[in-house]
């Protein structure tokens, strides 16, 4: 036996250890019935990052809008991270990976958020990924920066990997941001072997349509999942606040490269959302982040699964 399997189970061993009893109520799962398997959602944690270092470029009367819509009342902006799980047929597709333990303390609760819920993650087949941000990606390595994952098929937008497998990526971060180049790269370079790609409108999986939904990055997908108990678009960050995204869809996201771009993405996707009634799962949507979308006198409305 190799030293890396052996480092790979003394973590994952480490992981069973927690009973469920002593994890926080953020770590459970929820589900959504799905003809022929489920869509699940867990929990990675939460970004808890103080508002005057997100929203460095507002003007103060659209800050106080902001705030207002966001509620926002002590000064930090809480953005829930939830990670999709499908189960359908042979196939365990995750969705997005979390941050792992490198990003941000309140995160990288993915691993033991699976635990809880008795799924083996070594037994994921696919990792499909909306886009490289730390968020969403950093958590494909364990504590050894080996994969956790390391027999999972993976796939991405071949723009979105373009983009951040280059050069310049590092030198169009916001100030501050750079480690987001620099942290999508070293992932990268330990998926090289085993990554497939796909663009917008291609069939990545049975059932499973990638969507344009570039602007909040230049690769940024979201997944309609075609099913006979009624589509579901995983939405990643395409849209990230129940509020502030759909009544405000012009106001840009702290985290969107393209800002014109991501805000006439966000209407396209609403408008279909809307009328072809497709149900959502989005990121940071509030947890377990299951919904849809209506409007009313052209303005959009968030309803969540549970309402």
């Amino acid at each position: 036996m190799t030293m890396r399997s052996t480092r790979r189970q003394f973590a994952a061993s480490a992981v069973a250890a927690m009973t469920l009893a002593t994890l926080p109520s953020g770590l459970m799962a929820s589900s959504q019935p799905f003809a022929g398997g489920k869509l699940h959602s867990f929990s990675d944690g939460s970004m808890n990052l103080p508002i005057d270092s997100v929203f460095y470029d507002i003007f103060d009367d659209d800050r106080q809008k902001f705030l207002k819509a966001a509620q926002v009342s002590d000064g930090i902006w809480r953005r829930p991270v939830n990670v999709n799980l499908l189960e359908i047929g042979e196939r365990k597709i995750l969705f997005d990976v979390g941050s792992g333990l490198n990003f941000l303390p309140t995160l990288g609760e993915l691993p033991a958020a699976l635990d809880a819920a008795d799924v083996d993650i070594s037994a994921i087949t696919d990792v499909v990924f909306t886009h490289a941000h730390p968020d969403h990606i950093w958590g494909i390595l364990d504590d050894f920066d080996d994969l956790l994952m390391p027999d999972a098929a993976y796939h991405i937008n071949q723009a979105e990997w373009d983009f951040w497998d280059s050069d310049d990526a590092v030198t169009v971060m916001i100030p501050g941001r750079e480690s987001f180049a620099v942290g999508a790269k070293s992932r990268f370079d330990k998926l090289r072997d085993q990554i497939s790609f796909f663009q917008g409108g291609d069939e990545i999986l049975s059932s499973i349509e990638a969507v344009d939904t570039s602007g909040h990055t230049p690769g940024h997908a979201s997944f309609l999942i075609h099913n006979s108990a009624g589509p579901v678009l995983i939405a990643g960050d395409a849209l990230t606040h129940p509020v502030i995204s759909l009544e405000h869809p012009e106001w840009h996201d702290p985290a969107d490269m393209d800002r014109g771009k991501a805000a006439l993405t966000r209407k396209r996707l609403l408008d279909r959302l809307a009328s072809d009634k497709i149900g959502l799962a989005a990121t940071h949507l509030p947890a377990p982040g299951f919904g849809r979308v209506e409007t009313n006198q052209s303005v959009w409305r968030y309803i969540a699964a549970d309402s």
